[in-house]
């Protein structure tokens, strides 16, 4: 009989080694498409493409964004996993 966790395991800004770029959020609690942009090293476009993927390239979402005016925003829960995977992805 294998041990499960009762609750995920959350991951927090604090966790990133090297820290996070990002000082201060926009919005609290999500990530701005720029910010988001900026912290992976990719283009505005490409973190388009990470929301509502494209369907000639095969690339499906990687997560959900809310709409807030003209602006996109993607959830912390969301954003961090990610971002620590697109880490270990350029790491190896």
């Amino acid at each position: 009989m294998t041990p499960t966790l009762s609750q995920a395991i959350e991951i927090k800004p604090e966790d990133f080694e090297p820290p996070l770029k990002r000082k201060e959020a926009a919005v609290p609690g999500y990530w701005t498409v720029d910010e988001l942009a900026e912290e992976l090293g990719v283009s505005v476009r490409y973190v388009h493409y990470l929301i509502k993927g494209n369907p000639k390239r095969r690339m499906y979402p990687q997560f959900k964004a809310y709409n807030a005016g003209t602006n996109l925003l993607v959830a912390d829960a969301d954003a961090l996993p990610y971002i620590q995977k697109a880490r270990s992805r350029n790491k190896s």
